[in-house]
Order: C-alpha cells, then structure tokens, then sequence
C-alpha cells in the first residue's frame, strides 16, 4: 500500500491495521490480532484507501 501523505491523520488502530497489511497479514489475522471484529477492520481499511486518494 502506498504510503499516506498525511499519515497523522491516521487514529491508533489505523496506524496499527496499515502497519499489519504491509506485513502480508489477512483480515481475518487482523481482527484476530487487534481483538476487533473484521467487519471494523474492513471500514479501517476502507478510511485509508480513501485517504491515499486525497
């Protein structure tokens, strides 16, 4: 994934999401490992797709 411009934009969590898909993990890993349901992460990643948009 690209890198963001305006990374301190990110919260916390999306900082630690981005840090996992840049090591291969899957959403599945991800939800797991950050104890959050996959449907959160998937809106994570959604908000930082948009981001790298702008």
């Amino acid at each position: 994934m690209e890198s963001l411009k305006s990374e301190n934009t990110l919260n916390t969590q999306e900082k630690k999401i981005l840090e996992l898909i840049e090591t291969n993990h899957t959403i599945k890993e991800i939800a797991e490992i950050m104890k959050i349901s996959h449907h959160t992460v998937k809106s994570h990643i959604y908000k930082i797709k948009r981001m790298t948009l702008k």
